[in-house]
C-alpha cells in the first residue's frame, strides 16, 4: 500500500473494543499464537532496500492468518501507539483477558512424585503498574514458573504495555485470575502446597516466620505470593502464608532506599527457588 492508501486505512473506524499492540515481539507472538482476534497489522513504510528483515516475516505471518497488512508512515504508528516504542510494527487486536481458574486444567506434574514436589505457582496481589506486571511475567516464563495467578480486583489488566514489557511472554503464557485470593491460597494449602509470602522489611511482619530466600528449601509444591508495589501483601494474605521470604540487602541501607522494585525482587526470589531444580530432584 502507498502512503495515501495507508492514511485512508488509518481514518477507518477501529474495530469496537480493539487495542493496539506495539513492538516486534508482542506483535509477532500474538500473530503466531492467535490466542485473540486479530484485525489489522500496521508496518512502517520503508525506503527501497531498507526494509527490516523481521517486517517481511511478520507480514507473511499476518497473511497466513488472513490479517490485512497496511504500510503506513512512522508518524502514523506513533499516533496509533501514543508515542510508545513500536519498532515499526503495530497490530490491532482484541484484548487478551485473564483466564479463569474455574476453567483451568491442572498443569503436567512431571514423572512421579519428584515432579509434583517441584511445582511452582506465582501469585500476584494487586500489581498495578503494567511495566512491573510485564517484567514479572517475563521472569516467570523464563525461570520456569508453572502458572501465574493474579488477584482480579485492584490489579492491572493484560494491556499492550504489559505485553511489550513482557517481551511478548504474555502472548504465550496463560495468566489466570481469581476474585477470592485468600480462599484460593487456603485451598492450595489444604491440598498440601506450601504458601510462601514475600516481604521487603521483615520487621513489618507479625505471626509469620521470615527467612532469607537463600535458606528456603523447595521440597513440596509452592505458591509464591508477591504483593503490590507500595503496600506489599495485605494482612489477610500474609495470614494465609506459612512462611515469608526476604531478599537480604548487601549493605546498610539508607532509610529512603530500603527495598527493591517488585519485579526485580520477584526475579531474585524465583531464581533462588527455581535453581534448586538442578540441586536436588530426589
Amino acid at each position: 500500500a502507498g502512503k495515501g492508501k495507508g492514511r485512508s486505512a488509518l481514518s477507518l473506524e477501529r474495530t469496537k473494543g480493539s487495542e493496539i499492540l506495539f513492538g516486534v515481539a508482542p506483535c509477532w507472538l500474538a500473530l503466531e499464537r492467535a490466542r485473540r482476534a486479530l484485525f489489522r497489522l500496521f508496518l512502517k513504510e520503508q525506503r527501497s532496500g531498507s526494509a527490516r528483515p523481521r517486517s517481511g516475516e511478520i507480514a507473511l505471518q499476518a497473511a497466513a492468518r488472513g490479517v490485512p497488512v497496511l504500510h503506513v508512515p512512522g508518524r502514523a504508528l506513533d499516533t496509533l501507539c501514543r508515542g510508545r516504542p513500536h519498532q515499526g510494527v503495530c497490530l490491532e487486536a482484541a484484548p487478551l483477558p485473564f483466564r479463569s481458574l474455574r476453567d483451568a486444567e491442572e498443569p503436567h506434574l512431571g514423572r512421579g512424585e519428584s515432579g509434583s514436589r517441584q511445582l511452582l505457582w506465582l501469585v500476584l496481589e494487586h500489581i498495578q503498574d503494567p511495566m512491573n506486571l510485564g517484567a514479572l511475567l517475563r521472569s516467570a516464563y523464563f525461570l520456569g514458573v508453572d502458572r501465574v495467578v493474579a488477584s482480579h480486583r485492584s490489579s492491572c489488566p493484560l494491556t499492550p504495555i504489559v505485553s511489550k514489557a513482557s517481551a511478548g511472554a504474555m502472548e504465550v503464557f496463560d495468566v489466570y485470575s481469581t476474585d477470592d485470593l485468600q480462599g484460593f491460597l487456603k485451598a492450595k494449602s489444604a491440598e498440601g502446597w506450601e504458601v510462601v509470602g514475600t516481604v521487603s522489611r521483615p520487621e513489618d511482619v507479625e505471626d509469620v516466620p521470615v527467612i532469607s530466600c537463600s535458606e528456603f528449601r523447595w521440597d513440596k509444591p509452592v505458591v509464591l505470593v508477591i504483593g503490590s508495589e507500595g503496600e506489599g501483601l495485605s494482612l489477610e494474605t500474609q495470614l494465609q502464608c506459612q512462611r515469608m521470604l526476604a531478599v537480604p540487602p548487601g549493605r546498610a541501607l539508607h532509610p529512603s532506599i530500603d527495598s527493591l522494585n517488585v519485579s526485580v525482587a520477584a526475579g531474585i526470589l524465583l531464581h533462588s527457588i527455581c535453581s534448586q531444580k538442578r540441586r536436588h530432584g530426589d
